[in-house]
């Protein structure tokens, strides 16, 4: 079959979306299929990606939304492939026309101020591509509750919980991630690991205030955030986190780590903290983060809760006293969530429940 994915970014990878798409491709290859993914403007140019049109400015400032109505005009060029998989329900609706649809939740986008109008309007868009795509595929048991479905947190994966509606948890590659002797030249060396974009809920910034409250409990700790600068807002905040507590060097801001050099950097760091407040599926950093043995405290957003990690209130009191805890006690947490994830999240079931989903109609 030839399979479209129809996404927002893909290549470079930089975040959790990236890599799974990435991964959907690699599978769906080596099952026979070819494997297109139309996605925003990069440089440079590559085979397996067809390159939308590059947003001029101001409207590069929205370019995650408008996308999807580029994609509109190739319906004729969508329409040679056998099936296509929308990320997120924006890039649903230009497939909309397609007998063959499959949509994908990469956690819910509305809980930040739930009651807002924005918030509304991203929730009313879910819930059109839930109920017009043929299949969904949700990786958390949160999306499925916010479009009405009763699966509590923790449920049994890789599974179809209603007609047409699949519970499809992240999976993580114990080929690629697993526990490599710590490196001391890794800036994450013996360090807390933040690898999160920085964007407001992200809460990159409450992992700092957190660091900020235990740091005279464990000295010479360091922590270190390793993703993209992506928000102003949310850069300043974290940088006023590091002033307030007056961290100076103890808090590294790396930039973005190529996803291929990130299996040793968490093999290096003794903790890795997911810290988001909002927005937030089951994360693959925190998947492979355990699969390379380095335990993981989460707070209880989102989709975290399905994840078997440490979690935490999305407090910075708890938050700092979930992340003492697993400094304290990181090996005993490493051999017990390795086992948790690599058995709850595993590649070959999220595979096998894959090609279910794209190839049984």
């Amino acid at each position: 079959m030839r399979i479209a994915q129809l996404t927002y970014s893909y290549l470079p990878i930089t975040g959790g979306a990236d890599a799974y798409a990435e991964q959907l491709r690699l599978l769906f290859e080596s099952a026979g299929h070819e494997v297109i993914t139309y996605q925003r403007h990069t440089q440079p140019s590559d085979a397996r990606i067809r390159r939308l049109p590059r947003l001029p400015w101001p409207l590069s400032l929205k370019e995650f939304w408008l996308l999807p109505h580029f994609l509109s005009l190739r319906r004729r060029e969508l329409a040679e492939f056998e099936v296509l998989v929308g990320h997120y329900p924006q890039y649903c609706r230009p497939a909309r026309f397609h007998l063959r649809t499959v949509g994908l939740s990469h956690g819910v986008t509305w809980d930040d101020a739930p009651d807002g109008a924005a918030a509304r309007h991203k929730k009313r868009w879910a819930q059109w591509a839930f109920e017009a795509c043929a299949r969904y595929v949700a990786n958390d048991t949160f999306f499925l509750r916010e479009m009405g479905l009763e699966l509590p947190p923790g449920a049994e994966g890789f599974r179809e919980v209603a007609p047409g509606k699949w519970y499809v948890p992240n999976c993580v590659d114990e080929r690629v991630f697993y526990p490599r002797p710590p490196d001391e030249r890794s800036p994450a060396f013996q360090a807390i690991l933040v690898p999160r974009n920085i964007y407001h809920n992200r809460g990159v910034d409450l992992a700092v205030a957190a660091f900020a409250q235990i740091v005279k409990q464990i000295p010479g700790a360091r922590l270190v955030v390793a993703g993209k600068p992506s928000q102003v807002a949310a850069v300043e905040e974290v940088r006023r986190q590091i002033a307030l507590g007056e961290l100076g060097e103890r808090v590294r801001l790396i930039g973005p780590v190529p996803w291929e050099e990130m299996p040793g950097l968490y093999s290096a760091a003794r903790v890795t903290v997911i810290p988001s407040r909002c927005g937030e599926g089951t994360s693959l950093a925190a998947l492979e983060s355990m699969a390379c043995g380095t335990p993981v405290v989460t707070t209880k957003a989102g989709g975290l809760l399905d994840v078997p990690a440490l979690h935490a209130e999305v407090s910075v009191a708890d938050l700092a006293e979930k992340l003492l805890y697993a400094w304290k006690n990181a090996e005993q947490l490493s051999q017990q969530q390795r086992a948790a994830a690599l058995e709850r999240h595993s590649r070959e079931r999220w595979e096998a429940c894959w090609l279910r989903v794209v190839e049984d109609w």
